[in-house]
């Protein structure tokens, strides 16, 4: 099967799909320039980024759905819905179709398919057939798009019986807004027929004049030197892009200590992301923080936490450890602690769920007061390896 993927209206380049979805061969480039930043280095980046745009097989009931409609992959899924996204204007449009972005475009065409809770979106009144965004939606979490009255809205659930996660976007996203920074804002929804009692909604924070572009695809669009890391890397492309490096570099520093003191394990580089300008492929600014369900030791029984435990968390993203994350930062005082969230704040919003036993909450609470407690020993310029550990 041959397609055109197009950027809006633009053709970028030619490709050969097979049946299952994946692309088997690139055609001809129409525009270099279009190319998705992921992997450009790699002359088959363009394979690759389109394996990591499918739904992953493991989110949710995808694997079912797939089955009882007659869909053989995650991927040929993809190709029925065109490749198509709620964070970029990247689609797929076979060579023999007149379709335009106009068309099927996802900002401005509704949807239906609804992939978690129980109520179903109308489609427009449209020759043209319904596409769906859900398609193309990352990590294995359940999730999906949603109309709510004319708004594009992420709906997210949780992965056991606990509203931990959800609760935590919700108590992290004040909380950084608090600190005048931005964020997703996320709120706590009812979700019928799940054993969690809450999961979380979410607006979108892209639209026809801005996309979103992950830290990952950034850092891969150019080869890093030997000589520097990562992150500087990372910081480097930004500044290329049209970026202020002082201005990217205190972001992440905000974000390594806000993760650190709620204890984000999972800031890995597609939960890192900037915003590009479609026109002129400038990028315009960080991307609001999101997706900080996996904090406050969420998916972890309560158990006796010494100090110790507290300063080895692993992570995901620049580095492997909080610690090693800690090292990055320059400006140790860039979170004003009277602005955090009370420990009576949380301990309300984690009991809303019936699920959560008080034993529970109490291990939350002291975890959260005591890294706020090495935060600020770490804000005064402890080292906080010579700290006395306290079992």
């Amino acid at each position: 099967m041959l397609y055109y993927l197009m950027r809006k209206n633009d053709i970028v380049m030619l490709l050969y799909i097979s049946e299952s979805g994946s692309i088997t061969k690139l055609g001809k480039i129409f525009n270099k320039d279009l190319i998705p930043m992921q992997n450009r280095t790699s002359e088959k980046g363009v394979i690759t980024w389109w394996n990591d745009r499918s739904i992953p097989i493991k989110q949710g009931k995808i694997e079912k759905m797939l089955r009882e409609n007659g869909i053989a992959t995650p991927g040929l899924y993809l190709v029925h819905n065109l490749g198509l996204s709620l964070t970029d204007h990247y689609w797929i449009k076979p060579v023999n179709q007149d379709l335009t972005w106009e068309q099927v475009n996802l900002f401005e065409n509704d949807f239906k398919e609804n992939l978690l809770l129980g109520n179903i979106q109308l489609q427009g009144d449209s020759d043209v057939p319904s596409y769906q965004p859900n398609s193309s939606l990352q990590g294995n979490l359940e999730k999906t798009w949603i109309i709510d009255k004319g708004t594009r809205k992420l709906v997210k659930g949780n992965h056991s019986e606990l509203s931990s996660e959800s609760i935590n976007e919700v108590i992290i996203s004040k909380a950084i807004k608090k600190q005048g920074m931005p964020a997703t804002r996320y709120d706590l929804l009812r979700i019928k027929g799940k054993p969690y009692d809450y999961g979380c909604i979410s607006p979108i924070f892209t639209s026809q004049d801005r996309e979103l572009v992950s830290a990952y695809a950034v850092a891969t669009s150019e080869i890093k030197p030997n000589n520097i890391s990562l992150y500087e890397h990372f910081i480097n492309i930004c500044g290329k892009n049209g970026l202020d490096k002082d201005y990217v570099r205190n972001f992440l520093e905000f974000e390594i200590l806000i993760d650190f003191i709620f204890s984000n394990r999972d800031r890995h580089l597609t939960n890192i992301a900037v915003l590009r300008d479609p026109e002129t492929l400038k990028f315009v600014s960080l991307a609001p923080i999101f997706d900080s369900g996996k904090s406050m030791l969420v998916g972890r029984e309560p158990f006796v936490i010494t100090d110790k435990h507290l300063l080895s968390q692993e992570t995901n993203g620049f580095k492997n450890t909080e610690m090693e994350l800690l090292k990055l930062v320059k400006d140790r005082k860039k979170i004003d602690v009277s602005k955090l969230p009370t420990l009576e704040a949380i301990a309300k919003l984690y009991s809303k769920d019936s699920k959560i036993g008080h034993s529970h909450v109490d291990f939350i609470v002291d975890f959260y007061r005591r890294k706020i407690d090495i935060y600020e020993k770490f804000a005064a310029g402890v080292d906080l390896k010579t700290l006395k550990w306290r079992k």
